[in-house]
């Protein structure tokens, strides 16, 4: 295995699979050609021009895409093509830091191939000129059981800014405060796509990195992990490189901060052609 495996791990799709989805004349998604029966059961809500997938122009406000969309919602959890006893509205932008089209259903996303947003927040402390990260161990009860994690992360809920998501998180999730979170340092953006059997899904990582006090233990507070480990990055990175033990996207970030610690050089130990290069573009 290789970093580069876990990196192509998270941007698996075929395009021509996939119809662009377009509202009040933005591209906001892709919709599976094979879920087009299920569009077609909403002739007031869609139609198809140009192989592309339109709202109807009419439903042209906030509130009313948003009940266009949750009607569709409902129909998929009515059939069980989609479940989740989560609820949870994300916002739907035609780009970040603009006024949301529309407030969906966080499980309705890859359906649709909407566009989310997260926070993702590496705890590391440097004792004697080596780094180390405390890492959680997800439950075994909810989404991507006993998988490595982040020890603070989470998907931007509808309504609320980036910077208070990575408060929220940093305090459910390992009971770091808001004075201590508010020293983290935004590092870049990583994006993935990857094809589900509904959909795409699709999300932007927002990562910051936080240099944590030597004697700061993190604590959980919402019940999402079990146990935190703190670890020497090289270890970290064996376990990325050799298993699939971490969640994916959380593997990613980490290799953005081993990239930007330059304690690896993925470009210069990974580019072989010019598909692993565009690969690597999404964890500058």
């Amino acid at each position: 295995m290789s970093f580069l495996q876990r990196i192509k791990e998270c941007n698996k799709y075929n395009e021509s699979n996939f119809l662009k989805f377009y509202i009040s004349s933005y591209q906001v998604g892709y919709i599976k050609k094979k879920n087009l029966n299920i569009i077609k059961k909403f002739p007031n809500f869609f139609y198809l021009e140009n192989n592309k997938i339109i709202l109807n122009e009419q439903i042209n406000n906030f509130k009313k895409r948003t009940f266009a969309i949750n009607e569709v919602f409902k129909y998929l959890i009515k059939k069980k093509i989609i479940s989740s006893k989560h609820r949870e509205f994300f916002p739907v932008f035609k780009s970040f830091n603009s006024k949301p089209l529309l407030k969906v259903q966080r499980v309705t996303g890859p359906f649709f191939g909407f566009q989310f947003f997260g926070a993702h927040l590496n705890g590391f402390l440097k004792k004697r000129n080596k780094y180390y990260m405390w890492i959680g161990k997800r439950s075994k009860e909810g989404n991507f059981p006993n998988d490595f994690d982040q020890m603070a992360a989470g998907g931007l809920p509808y309504n609320v800014t980036m910077k208070k998501n990575l408060i929220k998180e940093a305090y459910e999730e390992a009971n770091i405060n808001k004075k201590l979170v508010l020293k983290s340092k935004f590092i870049g953006n990583i994006s993935y796509r990857i094809e589900t059997k509904v959909g795409l899904s699709r999300h932007i990582l927002f990562c910051y990195n936080l240099e944590l006090p030597k004697n700061f233990v993190p604590k959980n507070n919402d019940g999402e992990i079990t146990n935190f480990y703190l670890l020497p990055i090289e270890k970290i990175l064996k376990i990325i490189k050799n298993t699939k033990k971490f969640k994916f996207d959380c593997a990613l970030v980490i290799l953005l901060f081993a990239q930007k610690k330059r304690i690896i050089n993925l470009k210069k130990k990974l580019l072989s052609n010019n598909s692993d290069l565009k690969i690597l573009k999404k964890i500058k």
